[in-house]
């Protein structure tokens, strides 16, 4: 199972701070918020994570998961209102301060070879970071408030998601909306039942 949408540039001011938001909805660690809801909590998947991928030209939010065929739909929900609750309410206070601790100090765990030092130096350079970006990378991290976190979830996760479906899943369906979008719905559910998609 695949899902995502628009993510943010990699030289948008707000790039951090969706970083930050990134983290804490699935962006890898354990205590993620996909990671405790849909693993630790009800054992649905093996795992479950989602990160931002920047281009030249584009940015994406991307998420994968893989679970039982009669568990695809109560999966495909607590994705859906883990987002929706993370874009409506942003993080708490905690997850905030947690997350940032992390990303600070797992850095250098990336840097623990000749070939990870150079790939993160050509990605600098691509990303046009600069050349001081790893003594400012910190500073960048601390630089972003709760308020800035609140915000950009709502910016990043506030306009819906797409799904893709590999399998026989058991209680949805695939649809297609009137303006050409694919859509997962239960059965029996359209679109149009399910409302306007947010913005």
């Amino acid at each position: 199972m695949n899902f995502g949408g628009p993510g943010i540039a990699r030289s948008d001011p707000d790039f951090m701070a969706a970083y930050i938001v990134n983290h804490i909805l699935g962006g890898g660690a354990f205590s993620s918020r996909l990671y405790l809801e849909v693993r630790e909590k009800r054992g649905l998947a093996y795992g479950i994570s989602d990160s931002l991928l920047w281009l030249d030209r584009s940015a994406l939010l991307l998420g994968h998961t893989a679970t039982r065929a009669d568990a695809t739909a109560q999966t495909i929900e607590i994705i859906e209102r883990e987002i929706n609750r993370l874009a409506q309410d942003g993080p708490t206070e905690a997850e905030f301060v947690k997350a940032k601790t992390y990303l600070k100090g797992a850095f250098a765990l990336g840097l623990d070879t000749s070939n990870r030092i150079a790939s993160q130096l050509v990605q600098m350079q691509l990303d046009n970071l600069g050349i001081d970006y790893m003594e400012r990378r910190a500073g960048l991290i601390d630089a972003v408030t709760l308020a800035d976190a609140k915000r950009v979830a709502k910016r990043l996760l506030g306009g819906g998601l797409l799904m893709t479906v590999v399998g026989r899943p058991h209680g949805v369906s695939s649809s297609e909306s009137a303006g050409g979008g694919g859509h997962l719905a239960k059965p029996g559910q359209t679109p149009a039942s399910r409302g306007p998609e947010p913005r």
